[in-house]
């Protein structure tokens, strides 16, 4: 059990400007599991203050409690049976958009079998002259027959033959006419001088060929980007003027062996790879689909896809970009806005005290705004507190509201003390300062466009892919494709129990590499020093995190480490693998009894009472059985589909997984007494802006209090939590957030990383969060732990599960340099891979745990990758992953690519056939040690945007 975050934190370029601190977001794109690309229409009607669209509307008050009165918490409208529904019904198909078969194309596996051959001659060649070289040595330089003005030729001749070269034709005339010379002797030179010759004309054969094959590959990939439908979209979302450039250059006459052409060329490879290989959901080279998980007996040995399975209609779903939205490209004028217009503030404004004495500084708000003009960057800007400013924001405290509502509600607010009231047209065009600054935003639900289903055999035949929204930029949508499977396709129970064996073994792996490594908790973290048994707002802790300029440090998966304890069960486990990488095992199988002999944690203690969603690369079955699948990583359920859930809604009239998750957050709630409060997040950058979409899974949210860029279709009632009503203490060793008299449990469900300083308020939060948020298991990268072996075993969990494929390790030293000419560079790869024993389909990395690179060590495009990879990342040696499965054992196949076979990833939530309530019990446990959380009385309320943060 691997307790880190499921996300990672990215540190943003600090920049200072009168005063001012803004931060630049420099995000390009998202991490596997959060991208998206497209475009779409149709609008959603504005949602009632305080609500998400779609979502019954509550008054954003309603749940203020009387003094004394513990707070009610709002419902969540369940469908009947919810709660008796099994939580992973439903599995999801993460698709490649493009065959692997197109990817392997751009192989030439006879070219580097030709320069491995080549080079196979040449040392022979040279070895049959160095022997030739002491013959002449040894039987014609001591010969008294040898001619004095023919010595001085001879030994000429044997230092050539010594260093490789082979004898010319006059060397070989003068070796058969003189009489020191044996017959044999010359006939060796004369047979080793046509073989050297015939190894010049087989080399000049493969230039040719190589020079051919550098041409055939770049139009392979241009071809391909013309002719797909699925490669052509891809590429306009990902490069809008790429395709564009290259028919421009290939019109003025510009050859594929140019330098800009090769670059373009090397581009489209990398996107074919992208979409071919990698499954993470982006447009259309990652599609999703649904498929059931079957009841039944959990024994035999089925896989988890039946090889053959085919896809059928497509569908698009496409979003308006909600960070472009936010930003307004035509922004409104608050002045003439309609009574209908719903405002926000900004989700983190900080109110500093009014000056204490005469002479002091005037009290101020600290806002973090997007710049309405660079949206891309968030900057921090400080107000002077009026009583018009502090009245705006007491009316916004606990939610959206309308202009109407402020037209009526503020000017006997912001009114002085036996003064008139302040104009509506002076007021109006306060806020409107307000708005141009960024401190109060407009909420807008972001308009949606479905596309319907569209039968494959149609797309193939037009070369048409089902209709999104035009206009706009390659930015301004994002857009979800989605695939039908066969009604008789699914999931076997049998298969899912399989993985469900597997991940206990895994669990019980990673939680003994994790004994091995002890951590700090979050409570003895310096970040929460200050946090005592007495309750502290999150508000004034936020405050002095961002003061410390303390950002929250980056932590991602880096593999293996090596042991700390020498005798512990790590260090022992270790062994076993070094010894089993030593002998050239191919695969090692951990099984429990292994596990129990090394004093791993029993299963029961590490698998969390908790849904858990398990990402898997589903395997071709073996005659001998075999594993079912690839473990990439297991993690708290909720967060990887949540993009999709209001997708699978509309196109499939229902989600089970998330109705299940949402009604088994309701029965935590039930037998504990907590809240579950979904953390809202804006995003900062257009790239990776609708990863924040997600269902309705909690009664309240907290964060940022317009919820209409993340909720999608109705799903029953939410209310808003600010957060300056939120506070945090210790308890029981642990960090405990509350809110009014209520213990409350923030949940985070984006796949996006937060910029600053939203990365220090989600890390603040998640300290209080439930103890599976951090959950996760991924036990790659072995090489980290044994850094000295040159190959490791491929992983198996009691064989059923692939926990970590095979891994070489290549000394960068091996490689070419980067000036030799081509020929060069395949002999040594072929080389390279034959030596080694790299297989041909691989994931290449810098470093454990960094970014794989899908590789073909068979074509030419591996050059280009592998020389990518070094000269971005600095090391000494590259980690070459076995692919699995390999572009030949795919499973799927794909009609609208002839029936070629597709990669897959697969989601499978466990357990997949319990129901809500009946893990809702042991949750609850866990979650409160036996008991119900003891908080104290709601605190004191400030005024709205008042909290003292100094």
């Amino acid at each position: 059990m691997e307790h880190v975050p499921a996300q990672e934190t990215r540190p943003a370029d600090t920049d200072t400007h009168d005063g001012h601190v803004e931060y630049d977001r420099h995000d390009g794109h998202a991490r596997p599991d959060s991208h998206d690309t497209a475009r779409g229409t149709a609008a959603e009607p504005t949602p009632a203050p305080g609500t998400t669209p779609g979502i019954t509307a509550v008054p954003a008050h309603a749940y203020d409690p009387a003094p004394g009165t513990p707070p009610v918490p709002a419902q969540v409208a369940e469908p009947a049976g919810t709660r008796d529904a099994p939580l992973g019904a439903t599995a999801l198909l993460r698709l490649g958009g493009m065959p692997g078969a197109v990817w392997t194309a751009g192989a030439a596996e006879h070219l580097f079998e030709g320069a491995a051959r080549h080079s196979d001659t040449t040392e022979r060649l040279a070895a049959q002259a160095r022997a030739l070289a002491d013959r002449l040595g040894a039987e014609v330089v001591p010969h008294p027959s040898l001619a004095s003005a023919d010595r001085g030729a001879v030994l000429a001749l044997r230092r050539r033959l010594h260093s490789g070269m082979a004898p010319g034709t006059p060397d070989c005339v003068l070796l058969e006419r003189s009489s020191a010379v044996p017959a044999d002797l010359a006939g060796q030179a004369r047979a080793l001088s046509h073989g050297a010759q015939a190894a010049e004309a087989a080399l000049a054969r493969l230039r040719q060929e190589v020079t051919a094959e550098q041409q055939r590959v770049a139009e392979q990939a241009w071809r391909t980007a013309c002719s797909s439908p699925v490669m052509r979209a891809f590429l306009d979302s990902a490069a809008p003027a790429l395709a564009g450039d290259i028919e421009r250059r290939l019109a003025d006459g510009q050859s594929w062996s140019g330098k800009q052409l090769r670059k373009r060329a090397a581009y489209l490879w990398r996107i074919v790879g992208r979409a071919a290989v990698k499954t993470t959901p982006r447009g259309w080279a990652g599609q999703i689909a649904a498929l059931p998980v079957t009841g039944g007996p959990d024994d035999g040995c089925p896989p988890l896809l039946a090889p053959g399975t085919p896809l059928g209609a497509l569908a698009a779903i496409a979003v308006e970009n909600v960070h472009l939205l936010r930003a307004g490209t035509a922004p409104t004028d608050l002045r003439t806005a309609g009574p209908a217009t719903l405002l926000a503030p900004t989700p983190l404004h900080f109110a500093e005290p009014a000056a204490p004495a005469p002479g002091d500084p005037p009290g101020q708000v600290r806002c973090y705004v997007v710049d309405p003009r660079t949206p891309g960057r968030l900057r921090q800007i400080v107000l002077r507190r009026t009583r018009v400013l502090e009245s705006v924001l007491a009316l916004l405290a606990d939610g959206p509201r309308t202009l109407g509502e402020l037209d009526r509600m503020l000017p006997p607010l912001s009114a002085p003390p036996g003064g008139p009231a302040v104009a509506p047209a002076v007021l109006r065009g306060f806020l409107q300062h307000l708005h141009g600054l960024g401190v109060v935003q407009i909420c807008r639900a972001p308009r949606q466009h479905c596309s319907g289903w569209v039968p494959a055999e149609t797309v193939r035949t037009t070369g048409a892919l089902p209709p999104t929204p035009e206009g706009g930029g390659a930015d301004a949508w994002f857009l979800d494709s989605y695939r039908r499977l066969g009604a008789d396709t699914s999931v076997p129970a049998a298969a899912a129990a399989r993985v469900r064996r597997g991940l206990r073994i895994a669990a019980r792996l990673a939680a003994l590499r994790e004994a091995d490594r002890p951590k700090e908790p979050p409570e003895r973290l310096p970040w929460f020093a200050g946090l005592t048994e007495q309750a502290r707002p999150i508000s004034e802790i936020l405050a002095d995190r961002l003061s410390a300029d303390d950002p929250p440090p980056v932590r991602r998966y880096t593999g293996w480490h090596p042991a700390h304890d020498p005798a512990g069960g790590y260090a022992r486990l270790l062994a076993r693998l070094d010894a089993a990488a030593r002998s050239g095992t191919e695969c090692v199988d951990l099984d429990d009894a292994l596990l129990d002999e090394l004093g791993a944690p029993p299963g029961d203690a590490t698998l969390p009472p908790w849904p858990v969603d398990c990402l898997l690369r589903p395997l071709r079955p073996c005659a001998d059985g075999g594993p079912v699948a690839v473990l990439e990583t297991a993690s708290s359920a909720g967060v990887l589909d949540a993009r999709f859930a209001d997708g699978l809604r509309t196109l499939h009239g229902g989600y089970a997984n998330s109705d299940a998750y949402r009604a088994f957050l309701a029965a935590v709630e039930e037998r504990t007494g907590v809240r579950f409060v979904d953390l809202l997040v804006p995003p900062l950058a257009e790239r990776s802006a609708n990863a924040v979409r997600r269902p309705v899974t909690t009664r309240w949210w907290t964060g940022d209090p317009d919820p209409t860029p993340y909720y999608g279709s109705p799903g029953g009632q939410a209310r808003y939590l600010p957060l300056d009503r939120i506070s945090l203490r210790r308890a029981h060793g642990r960090i405990v957030a509350e809110a009014d008299g209520r213990r409350v449990i923030p949940v985070y469900q984006a796949t996006r990383s937060p910029a600053p300083p939203y990365d220090t308020l989600v890390r603040l939060l998640l300290a209080a969060s439930h103890p599976a948020a951090s959950y996760l298991v991924r036990l790659d990268a072995l090489d980290a732990a044994l850094p000295d072996r040159a190959r490791l075993p491929r992983l198996t969990a009691g064989g059923d599960l692939v926990l970590a494929p095979a891994t070489w390790r290549v000394d960068r030293g091996r490689l070419w340099e980067p000036g030799d000419d081509l020929l060069t560079k395949v002999r040594v790869l072929a080389l390279l891979r034959r030596s080694a024993g790299l297989p041909r389909h691989a994931f290449v990395r810098t470093a454990p745990g960094a970014k794989p690179v899908p590789v073909d060590l068979a074509s030419l495009t591996a050059l280009q990758l592998i020389e990518r990879l070094c000269a971005r990342e600095a090391g000494t040696a590259l980690l070459v992953e076995e692919m699995l499965p390999a572009p030949e054992d795919l499973l799927l196949r794909d009609p609208l690519h002839g029936g070629a076979s597709v990669a897959a990833q697969l989601l499978l939530r466990l357990p997949h056939d319990r129901c809500a309530g009946r893990l809702a019990e042991a949750a609850a446990d866990a979650l409160v040690h036996g008991g119900r959380h003891d908080v104290p009385g709601p605190p004191a309320r400030r005024s709205a945007g008042a909290a003292n943060n100094r």
